[in-house]
This record gives C-alpha cells, sequence and structure tokens, in this order.
C-alpha cells in the first residue's frame, strides 16, 4: 500500500505542478517567476516526504491498532447474533471478506468502518438500533459493507496523501473533499443494490435528519454538487447533508421504477 500511495502522490503532485516557462518572461517578471517556481519546489521537497510519513503510520502503525486503542473514549462489545449473520449474508452479497461486527456502547446514531490488526470491523451504535427498525438498521451495515467492496479506505488514503504533498495547492483540499462525497455516494448505490432498492437506507437517512442528528450519524459524504446555496466551506467538507443523499437515493429509486 505504501508504494502504491507514493506512486500516486507523485503522479498526481507533478501533473498539478505547472512550472513556469521563463523564456517567456522578463525583468522583474522573471524575477518573480524564479521565486514562485523555487517556493514550489521547495515546497514539494516538504510536502512528499510528509504525505510518504502519513501512508507508513496508516499501514505500519495505525492499521496494527485493536479497537480499544483505536478509538480509547468508546466502549465495545458483542453485538446480537442476529446482526451478525445480517453482515455475513450482505458480505456474501458483496463477494468480499467478512468484516466483524462490534456494538458502541452509545446513544448517539451512528455507525462506521474500521480497519484494524489488517482486517475490517463494522461499529454501531446501541443509539442507531434504538431509532430505526431492523432493515433500516440493515441498509446502514449494507451502506459499510459498501465502502468495503469498493475499497474505499484504500483509496481515501492515496488521495489524502497526495492532498498533504500538494498542501501549498489550495485545489487539493476542493479535490480530496469532492472524492471522498463522490466515493460516499458509490457507497449508497452498492447499498441500494445490496439491499434489492434504496428505500431502506432513504427512510434511515430520513429519520435520522427528522432526529436532527449530525451529518456525521453514518460517517457519510456525497457527491459534490456545484449548488448556489452551497458554501465554500461545504464544498471543503467531507460530510455532506442528509438532504442532498435522500435526493440521489429517491432520484436512484425514480430511474429504477
Amino acid at each position: 500500500m505504501v508504494i502504491q500511495s507514493i506512486v500516486i502522490v507523485l503522479i498526481i503532485h507533478f501533473q498539478l505542478w505547472q512550472p513556469i516557462q521563463h523564456s517567456d518572461l522578463s525583468g522583474t517578471a522573471a524575477w518573480l517567476g524564479r521565486e514562485i517556481f523555487g517556493l514550489d519546489f521547495r515546497l514539494s521537497e516538504v510536502g512528499i516526504p510528509a504525505a510518504i510519513c502519513v501512508g507508513a503510520y496508516i499501514e505500519f502503525i495505525r492499521s496494527k491498532l485493536n479497537l480499544s486503542q483505536a478509538f480509547p473514549n468508546l466502549c465495545f462489545s458483542e453485538p446480537p447474533e442476529d446482526l451478525t449473520t445480517t453482515v455475513k449474508r450482505l458480505a456474501t452479497s458483496a463477494r468480499i471478506e467478512c468484516p466483524s461486527l462490534r456494538l458502541v456502547d452509545s446513544g448517539t446514531p451512528l455507525t462506521f468502518t474500521v480497519r484494524t490488526r489488517r482486517k475490517y470491523t463494522i461499529a454501531l451504535s446501541i443509539g442507531l438500533l434504538e431509532s430505526l427498525d431492523r432493515t433500516e438498521v440493515e441498509a446502514c451495515l449494507a451502506h459499510e459493507i459498501g465502502h468495503i467492496k469498493n475499497r474505499d479506505f484504500a483509496l481515501r488514503a492515496f488521495v489524502t496523501m497526495a492532498r498533504i504533498a500538494l498542501f501549498a495547492k489550495v485545489l487539493s483540499y476542493f479535490v480530496e473533499a469532492a472524492f471522498y462525497r463522490a466515493r460516499e455516494l458509490l457507497a449508497d448505490r452498492t447499498a441500494a443494490v445490496l439491499m434489492g432498492g434504496p428505500g431502506p437506507l432513504i427512510s434511515a437517512l430520513e429519520k435520522l435528519r427528522n432526529a436532527n442528528s449530525a451529518d456525521e450519524t453514518l460517517m457519510g459524504n456525497t457527491i459534490c454538487f456545484f449548488d448556489p446555496k452551497q458554501s465554500i466551506f461545504e464544498l471543503l467538507s467531507k460530510h455532506p447533508s442528509l438532504i442532498t443523499r435522500i435526493r440521489l437515493l429517491k432520484e436512484m429509486r425514480s430511474l429504477e421504477s
């Protein structure tokens, strides 16, 4: 993973790195161009090693932690057997290795997937089980299975490393956020396929929205729409509104009908 990350970081960096043509400049403009070019080169000398260090940390340190070490503020316990069976069935349908499942002792509705000990674990809270019915909970689990099937964790790591390498380029922050949101949409679509339609996930998101849950409830992002009402801060966010996710899923349902 680290070698692949380094290659992708270098490719993205030098694709976005546009050297200034000094021959087209003169006098003060030429001097300014040389200074900017030199600054960009010096920043790359900092950004690329930093990105490589982050990749090494993710692969050799972070991925070896257990759940308690990765989330020391959360209390984990064994989930009900029927939920474990549901995850196995979804994993079989998605044709992936079955992740483990853990219950989080929290009243806040949430579910997320983490890679620890080089294996995937899906965690869901007691609050989520209390807020949704069985089919809606299954849709949330299918969403997390979608992330694993689509290899989102490796892809996110690559893009984040590229952003670190290009930290001086503002565009890299928008690209990273948009990528995260796009992968979330793909996970929604994958969940809809696994569930036989987007209905259960729509219902789950609507309940969470009506309960005034935070966007982070499903650790979710969505596709990037350049809505005139959307602020620059939302474009930089990796966590979109639930309204947008619900709208996209409803559009998917209308296309299928």
